[in-house]
């Protein structure tokens, strides 16, 4: 009988880690299945490799004297300078017993070959928004728009950015990558593109 030890990737498309044998002989077992709709169950395919003992014992050599060349090459855990300090100095903060307030500086940036409406960096304690002034939300949302808008209309962007970002949510939630890196850039050009389609439909 197979043991599944973990899985990994979206519903429909699955890595499997399975202690299973073959002719006798047991084997660690990384495979990709996928969800057969005419039986509705996981079917193995032909990508994966079966691992015995001895080749098993060399790849946990290897993760063992390598781990940390291998985290830092897949980038696991890694933290950048920026957001290192903004932790330290929050860090900080709590022990001081006070609660560090973010700085937000708006920075206006204009490239039309950008979809993104907005990206974020983390400068130390910082975050600076740069506002793609191409995009059309940064338009509507722009200081000469806003004066001219009511209390009641603003509150409806506001509301607006709320809801394309949980439409945003919802195809992240489907989507085949598992990296967060990419799963989050996927996240803000989604946001950013109905975000484009609420203005132009209204």
């Amino acid at each position: 009988m197979d043991r599944i030890l973990g899985e990994e990737g979206p519903p429909h498309n699955r890595t499997r880690f399975t202690l299973t044998e073959y002719g006798g002989n047991p084997l660690f077992d990384i495979r990709k299945y996928y969800f057969a709709r005419n039986s509705s169950e996981f079917k193995p395919t032909r990508k994966g490799i079966a691992l015995n003992r001895d080749t098993f014992m060399e790849l946990n050599r290897v993760l063992n004297a390598h781990n940390q060349d291998i985290m830092e090459y897949l980038s696991i855990g890694h933290v950048p300078l920026g957001m290192l300090r903004y932790q330290q100095a929050n860090e900080e903060a709590k022990q001081k017993n006070f609660r560090l307030a973010n700085e937000v500086e708006i920075e206006e940036v204009n490239d039309f070959r950008d979809e993104h409406l907005f990206h974020v960096q983390h400068r130390g304690g910082k975050d600076i928004v740069e506002l793609n002034i191409s995009h059309p939300f940064a338009k509507a949302i722009s200081e000469s728009e806003l004066e001219n808008s009511t209390p009641a209309e603003i509150r409806h962007m506001f509301a607006s950015m709320i809801a394309a970002y949980a439409r945003a949510r919802s195809l992240l939630l489907n989507a085949p990558a598992s990296n967060p890196e990419i799963l989050f850039e996927h996240t803000e050009f989604d946001w950013s593109s109905f975000l484009r389609n609420y203005v132009e439909e209204t």
